[in-house]
Parts: structure tokens; sequence; C-alpha cells
């Protein structure tokens, strides 16, 4: 991997002419402010090197480029989104000396953590493209949120763990430049945290807009592509049920929905934006509940217990039962096989193992659990997520045949530093809350509202111009295969895993 300035090899020259984008890698690591190091993504992006386009969702990353614009004539660097922006910095001007040296102080320390950062982030790119080939051209890289607070802030309500980005890779310079000129960066933060940097040389964010949780998204009209790297809000607290933070984490999607649609830069009218294929991976934050009153959701409680049990015991039907019957996220997606079928009978009623279908609760171990179908509110409503299908869902468990080979197990919480076989810490319950959702569209398959079989579509494949400049875009079309998915347990540096997967298209 190298810069735009380089020259162009015979093969990337080959695949410009090729102008089609034939496979896809996605990843998605939460790093928990963590340094990725080479041989860690040499693990993780192992088959990243032979696609033809490489996208990459980082939360709590501990670097960050600050290196100028946002746009160039053929990529975008680091939009300008973070606070140790220099143009911010703002003297007093009353003549009280001991706030201007307070000021100097600030800035001069703002100063040390850009120069450490800029020498960090050039080790983590570097990582990063030791792992891609020669071929591969940088089209983005988008972030927001500030760096991570020192080890001596304990205090959550200002202590930050580093930046949501989203970096893209295409093979061929001419392809990835007509691709960078063409995209389009939506930045939507959601969060409500309060910056860590002293309000003397910078405003506070305003309710709901603080960018350690929000989207990263690039719009990429010539391949028709909604890239959406997102980090949503956390359960961060014990004894309070999951519907809570869901309803939180909603409202956050809803208004990074509204981000994309009402974006001034692009065609806004329902047809142009529903063209756009949404990928979306990150830390949704969705967690497993398997039990949810009050006693039982204390740190290393009732709920721990009963998920982490399932997950030593080690069965893959068992584990398959958690993942279809308890992950919230499936069950908002509406990927539950029981839910879909009492929709489409009718009912409002979500029936469960020992569940009476003129019930709406369910009894396990002494403690109610709530099924009524008014808790769980379709993510479906959310045009960004109206047609997506959760690739773990759809590659790891959907398929009874595909489950005894490829059993992904939760992706949180595991203890840093831990050496496998990695145990789940007690601080949260264990949850698959790093996922990758991709557009039926992308895939070209649709789910029959007669039954639970996937079945194949048809769609035109139109060669696409550039008005402007007379020149034939980039082409995303076939169908789409999932050729590969799985996680990296053997990295430790997070209390995450990492996410991968590689789509081709025939």
């Amino acid at each position: 991997m190298t810069s735009t300035s380089k020259t162009t090899t015979t093969a990337s020259s080959h695949h410009d002419n090729n102008n089609k984008i034939s496979s896809i890698f996605l990843g998605t690591f939460n790093v928990n402010g963590s340094q990725v190091t080479q041989p860690d993504c040499q693990k993780w992006l192992k088959q990243a090197e032979r696609a033809d386009m490489v996208v990459l969702s980082f939360q709590e990353c501990g670097t960050c480029r600050k290196d100028g614009s946002t746009h160039s004539p053929k990529r975008m660097h680091v939009h300008d989104y973070c606070r140790y922006d220099d143009n911010r910095v703002e003297e007093e001007e009353d003549g009280n000396e001991r706030k201007k040296e307070e000021n100097v102080a600030a800035v001069k320390e703002e100063e040390e953590t850009k120069k450490c950062m800029m020498e960090q982030d050039k080790e983590f790119l570097s990582s990063i493209e030791s792992c891609l080939s020669s071929d591969h051209y940088q089209v983005a890289d988008i972030a927001m949120g500030e760096p991570p607070s020192s080890s001596s802030n304990n205090n959550n309500k200002h202590k930050w763990y580093g930046f949501i980005r989203l970096l893209v890779y295409v093979k061929g310079e001419v392809t990835a430049s007509n691709i960078s000129k063409s995209s389009i960066p939506i930045i939507c933060p959601v969060g409500d945290k309060a910056s860590s940097y002293s309000t003397t040389t910078h405003p506070n964010y305003k309710p709901s807009q603080s960018p350690d949780k929000g989207a990263i998204c690039l719009a990429i009209p010539s391949l028709s592509l909604l890239l959406c790297s997102m980090h949503l809000a956390g359960t961060n607290k014990y004894n309070v049920p999951e519907t809570i933070f869901d309803d939180i984490r909603i409202k956050q999607l809803q208004t990074i929905n509204d981000a994309c649609f009402n974006n001034t830069e692009m065609i806004v009218d329902d047809a142009s934006f529903r063209k756009l294929r949404p990928i979306v991976l990150g830390d949704l934050n969705f967690r497993v509940e398997v039990l949810s009153s009050e006693g039982e959701k204390e740190r290393g409680g009732k709920d721990f217990c009963a998920v982490n049990e399932i997950l030593m015991e080690g069965e893959t039907d068992k584990v398959r039962q958690l993942f279809l019957e308890y992950d919230r996220l499936c069950l908002h997606l509406g990927h539950t096989t029981r839910r879909r079928q009492q929709q489409q009978r009718g009912k409002n009623e979500f029936i469960m193992n020992n569940v009476n279908e003129n019930e709406n609760h369910i009894t396990k171990n002494g403690s109610t659990i709530n099924v009524d179908d008014k808790s769980f509110p379709s993510l479906r409503r959310i045009d960004l997520l109206s047609d997506v299908v959760d690739l773990i869902w759809r590659e790891s468990f959907q398929n009874k045949q595909k489950t005894s080979s490829n059993v992904i197990l939760p992706t949180f919480t595991f203890k840093v530093g831990d050496v496998p076989p990695r145990s789940y810490a007690n601080k949260r319950t264990p949850s698959w809350t790093d996922r990758i959702l991709v557009s039926q569209r992308l895939l070209l398959l649709l789910l029959s509202e007669s039954d639970d079989n996937w079945i194949c579509c048809d769609k035109d494949q139109e060669t696409m111009h550039s008005e402007e400049e007379g020149i034939q875009q980039p082409l995303l079309v076939g169908s789409g295969e999932v050729t590969s998915i799985g996680t990296n347990d053997d990295i430790v540096l997070s209390d995450h895993i990492p996410l991968h997967c590689l789509i081709h298209f025939k």
C-alpha cells in the first residue's frame, strides 16, 4: 500500500481496466484505546489482500490522523471533527493572567498529545497497510472523537477511549480516485459525554452530539453503497433492563438515519436514498439478556451466569438457541423464526420455549421475562436498516448445517490480555455487540414472506458513466456470496475481539 502519488503497477492498471468491484472485505474492531500491532493485523486481515475493496470500522481507536483538509482530489482525510483542532483554541481576553497560563498549559498539552498520536497513527496505518496489496489505494480515512484519556482519569463522565474511525481502500489508482471524488462523508455524533478538555480552551458539546458515540458514513453513489462505521450507546449501569438501553440505541440509529437522509450534499429524495445499499459495521452494543429482573442484572449476577454457563458448555445447539432467542438485535431485526411466524399470523406474542401462545411472558428459574412483541420495536421502520441482514445470524445461526462448522461466539466482554482460550469477564453479560449488517439488495437475497427460505432476485446490471468526465464508473454487480466470516479470539489487546467477513460477487 502506498499513497496516491505512487506509480501504478501493471497489475493495478489491469484492475483499472476491469473497473469492477468483485469482492469486499469488511472488518470491525473495538480496540479499547489500544494500539493495533502488525501481528494482530496479520491475523485479522489475512483475507483482505485479495479483496478489491477493504472497509474497516474502528471504535475507541487510540489514534487519528490530523493532516489537513477533509477532501483532496484523490482521497479524503480525517474529517476535522476532532477536539484538538487548533482553530478552536480561544484565549481569555479579560486580563486574567491565571486563565491565560492555564490556556497556555492546555494548548501545550494538546500539542504534545497531537505529536505523540501522529507517530502512533503512522504505526497504526503501517500495520494495516502491510496486510494489503500494493495495488490498494486509500479512498477514505474519516474519524471523530477525542484521544484516550489518561489512566489517572477515573471519571467515566469525562473519560474518553478514542475515536470512531472508518478506513476504506480500493484496488487500482484510477478506480480509487473515481470513487473518492464521488464519495460523500456524513458525520453524525449522538453521544452525551463531556469533553475531556478544559472548557477554557474548548466549548463543550451540545446535548446528544458528543462524538464518542454515533456514526461515520460514506455514501458512494457510483457503487450505490452507503458505508456506516458505528458505535452506539453501551449498557453502562447494573440492575437496569436492556429495554431501557435499546430505546437509547434505537433513537441514536434514527438520528443517524436522518443525518444520512437529510444530508445537503446528497440528492435528497426518497428514490435516490433507497438506491444506496447500506453496509453497517461496528460496535452496535445490543446485548444478550436472559434474565431482566433488577436483582439479576448486577455484576456477575444471574443473567451473566445463565449466559456464561451455556458458553462454557460449548454445545452448538444451545449457543444457537441463545442467540436466536435472547440476542436483542436479532429480535429487533425480526431475524428470529418464531417471531416472524407469529407476525405472519397476526399475533403479538413472541413464542419461546415453554411459552403459552395466550400469554406474553415466560418463567425461567422463577424469573419473569417479558416477551410482549411491543417490547421489540422493529428496526425495519428505520430506512437505513429496512432491508439489512445480520451476517452473524445468516452465516452462523440461521442455517443449522452452517452452525455446526462455523459458530461465532459473543465478541464481548473479555479479560484484556487473557491467554486463549479466553474467558468472559463478569463486568457485563457476554454478548454479540460487534456486528456486520449488509443490505439484502447487495446480496441479491430477499426473505420470502411465505416461508423462511432465501430466494435470489433479479437485478438490472447497467453500466454507469460520468456525465462530467465521460468515463466509465466503477461497477458493483452480480450476486453477493459471503465466502468467509469469523472472529479472532487470539487477538487479546481489547475486551472485544475483531469480526470480519469476505463477500464475492459473481
